[in-house]
C-alpha cells in the first residue's frame, strides 16, 4: 500500500464547494488503495483578513501571538475538510500541531520543524483513518 501526503492550499479549500471537491479527490485516492495524509492551508482570504485584524490591534503585534492568530485559519480548514470526508463516508479527523505533535524551534513567524512524532498518526492510518492536518502549525519544546 502506498502512503501519500496531499497538500491543499488556500485556493483549493477556498469555499465550501471546493472543500467538497477536495473530499472527492481524497476519496478517489483512498479507494485506489493509498493511505492518505491530508495537509490543508487556510481558506482563500482568511490569512489576509487575520493580518488586517492584527494590524488593527497593534502596529507591533507580538510574534508568538501573531503565529497563533494566523494559524487559526488552518485549524478551521482542517475541521471543514475532515467534516466533508466524514460526510462522504470516510473515517477522518482533524489534527492540530500539539496532538501529533510537530515540534518546532521558537523562531516565531519563521519556525523550523525539529521533529514530528508520527506514532499516533500512523496508528490512525493503519486503522483506516485519514488524518487532516492543519498546516502552518507547530509547538515548541517550551509548549508555545
Amino acid at each position: 500500500m502506498t502512503r501519500k501526503v496531499v497538500k491543499f492550499g488556500g485556493t483549493s479549500v477556498g469555499n465550501f464547494s471546493k472543500i467538497k471537491n477536495v473530499a472527492k479527490i481524497v476519496k478517489k485516492l483512498y479507494e485506489e488503495g493509498s493511505e492518505i495524509i491530508v495537509v490543508v492551508s487556510a481558506m482563500t482570504g482568511v490569512t489576509n483578513d487575520l493580518i488586517k485584524k492584527s494590524q488593527s490591534i497593534s502596529s507591533n503585534f507580538d510574534k508568538s501571538e501573531y503565529d497563533v492568530l494566523l494559524s487559526s485559519g488552518e485549524q478551521i480548514s482542517s475541521a471543514l475538510v475532515a467534516g466533508a470526508l466524514l460526510d462522504i463516508g470516510l473515517k477522518a479527523r482533524s489534527w492540530l500541531n500539539w496532538q501529533i505533535p510537530i515540534i518546532t524551534d521558537t523562531n516565531y513567524s519563521s519556525a523550523k520543524i525539529l521533529d514530528i512524532k508520527t506514532e499516533e498518526i500512523l496508528k490512525y492510518i493503519l486503522n483506516g483513518g485519514i488524518p487532516v492536518i492543519a498546516g502552518f502549525r507547530g509547538i515548541s519544546k517550551e509548549g508555545r
